[in-house]
This record gives C-alpha cells, structure tokens and sequence, in this order.
C-alpha cells in the first residue's frame, strides 16, 4: 500500500466483532480439506492485518496527539 494514502480508520469494536465471526480455530487435522484451510487462514490473514492497521493507527493518536 502506497504510505501516502491513509488506511480508513478501524475500530476496536469491528475488530472485536471481526474476531466473533471469524474466531481463532485449533479444530483442523490431517483430515481437514486443504481448501477449508487455506479459506479459514485467508479470512485469518485479512482480521489479522485490520488489528495491526488499529494498532499503528492508536499508536499514531498517542504519538501525534
């Protein structure tokens, strides 16, 4: 992503109703579809990026403010 164009703000509350829709999962074995995996670490990937975007962005308030 190009550092001139800010990221829209992320809120602790979607994060957190991110994280009820998509929970972490330890329920896959070696009978689980790779399909199935790789979808679950894709939605994964996704929440995982939007908190570390919440996280620079509350850094940004407490350095800047």
């Amino acid at each position: 992503m190009d550092n001139d164009e800010a990221f829209p703000a992320v809120s602790a509350n979607f994060i957190n109703k991110l994280e009820e829709v998509f929970p972490l999962r330890d329920d896959f074995d070696y009978n689980s579809a790779q399909n199935a995996l790789v979808f679950y670490y894709g939605q994964r990937s996704v929440v995982r990026f939007l908190i570390e975007q919440n996280k620079i962005q509350n850094e940004n308030i407490l350095t800047k403010g």
